[in-house]
């Protein structure tokens, strides 16, 4: 077998995988914990597959400081980060027209009217975020994607740089399902720099922006402020950070 040197490659987006982590997962490939078989034989409904999944939530959690209460869980999916793109949509929509219904006590009217003006809001920074807007429209109709910024037009036909957040377009809040934004988009070279302040909801507020950040391929690579997001989601393959909204 060739042997291997520490080497860091980034063709994944700005992370590294030590040799000893690899040697270790190559080593479970085979025989996990002298088990006798490999993890990829394990059952998944067996103790020890839930027993990964709980040393994985809990080591995430640390990581990411998540709040250790009941405002936040973390969920692994099947499915890569693409798959997101309608779940975020479905959920965030539904979330919205649920809370409505309860502030106007189940009057569907009322819900229908403010529905016309619903929308989904996009910060295009690159090719990711470009397809995360593609899926809204294709599943509820351009009418209901608002874009916040374009940076491939502001920039004269080319991503590069995200557009200052003064020029930037965001709704009213009470009719902003969600706002979207791809933290570091890797085909095009594009991080934010930090969470964006346009973005920001003042505790207290009765219409918050639930914010949806995308972070497939810089999670874990700096400190984030979990409390500032509805969801976060993961694509390795695959992980949500969830609020468990009210």
């Amino acid at each position: 077998m060739t042997s291997r040197e520490q080497v860091s490659y980034f063709g994944a987006g700005p992370a590294r995988l030590p040799t000893a982590v690899l040697a270790n997962a190559s080593a479970a490939l085979l025989n996990y914990n002298n088990t006798g078989l490999s993890i990829a034989e394990q059952s998944h409904r067996s103790a020890l597959s839930s027993s990964i999944l709980t040393h994985a939530t809990q080591c995430f959690k640390e990581l990411l400081n998540v709040p250790n209460d009941d405002t936040y869980t973390v969920i692994f999916m099947q499915g890569g980060g693409t798959t997101q793109f309608s779940s975020v949509v479905y959920n965030l929509v539904g979330y919205w027209v649920e809370k409505r219904l309860r502030k106007y006590g189940g009057d569907l009217e009322r819900v229908r009217a403010d529905l016309k003006h619903m929308k989904c809001e996009y910060l295009l920074t690159g090719g990711w975020s470009l397809k995360a807007s593609q899926e809204a429209a294709r599943l509820l109709g351009d009418e209901h994607v608002s874009i916040v910024t374009d940076a491939k037009k502001a920039n004269g036909g080319n991503w590069g740089v995200i557009p200052e957040e003064k020029d930037w377009s965001l709704v009213e809040k009470k009719y902003s399902a969600f706002t979207y934004f791809c933290d570091n988009e890797t085909v095009d070279g594009v991080e934010f720099p930090a969470f964006p302040k346009a973005l920001e909801t003042s505790e207290g507020e009765e219409d918050e922006r639930l914010v949806i950040g995308d972070m497939s391929s810089n999670i874990l690579s700096r400190p984030v402020d979990v409390k500032k997001y509805t969801v976060i989601f993961v694509s390795f393959q695959c992980c949500f950070i969830y609020s468990l909204l009210a």
